[in-house]
């Protein structure tokens, strides 16, 4: 007679420790998802917040120029305020792998960085570094990827190209010349970082926003010189 071939069932010892090993499995996906859900939450209201800021400063038009520190120090009040956000990312992410939850406030960290350069741009005609924003906005817990900053900075030319139209169609030729020249640096900036394939796109509609500016800029000139004539 053949030998009894048919597999002996497992024991309870074994399907106790196989039971209790999914178990630990099933709390730790369980509490990777809570915490990214967590996040996303944070990070929308990030976004939402400084999506609210950026249409704050379009306030900002040539015929109301008493009342654009008021609105810059506005802006720089909502700003300020949106650090215990990033105080509660630095908590959900302290000790964690910062790229396994990356996603979950990517969008917020972009919006962000869009608001305060949009600021700091309008404020002072400069680009703020990637260690003022952290410092000043986001404190040291919350991490600033560089991905996110310069996808960021993307994302500001199109606001800069908008505000430059306004200034030049309204009057304000001189102010539209200065926010061409601050579009040109961070467009020189970002040309001389290879792009990752998310920012292509952004540096394709950053070109075209540029263009805009060069005409709305000529527009202006030429007609001050017909009046000027």
């Amino acid at each position: 007679m053949s030998p009894d071939t048919t597999p002996s069932a497992p024991d309870a010892t074994t399907t106790s420790k196989v039971m209790c090993r999914f178990q630990s499995y099933r709390s730790a996906m369980d509490s990777k998802n809570d915490k990214h859900e967590r996040i996303v939450k944070i990070s929308r209201d990030i976004t939402i917040a400084s999506k609210r800021i950026i249409f704050g400063l379009h306030r900002i038009l040539p015929d109301n120029t008493k009342e654009h520190e008021g609105i810059l120090k506005e802006a720089e009040g909502k700003l300020t305020a949106l650090k215990p956000q990033f105080v509660k990312i630095g908590e959900e992410l302290k000790g964690e792998d910062v790229y396994r939850f990356h996603r979950a406030f990517t969008n917020g960290v972009q919006e962000f960085i869009e608001a305060a350069t949009f600021h700091h741009g309008l404020k002072s005609l400069t680009i703020p570094t990637i260690s003022h924003l952290q410092e000043q906005y986001m404190g040291a817990t919350c991490p600033l990827l560089l991905t996110d900053y310069l996808q960021g900075l993307a994302d500001l030319t199109g606001e800069l190209m908008r505000m430059c139209i306004c200034f030049c169609s309204r009057g304000g030729p001189e102010r539209g010349h200065q926010l061409r020249e601050l579009l040109y640096q961070v467009n020189s900036a970002l040309t001389m970082v290879e792009p990752v394939p998310k920012m292509k796109q952004k540096m394709e509609v950053m070109g075209q926003s540029l263009g805009k500016c060069e005409r709305a800029n000529y527009t202006a000139s030429v007609r001050s010189a017909e009046v000027l004539g």
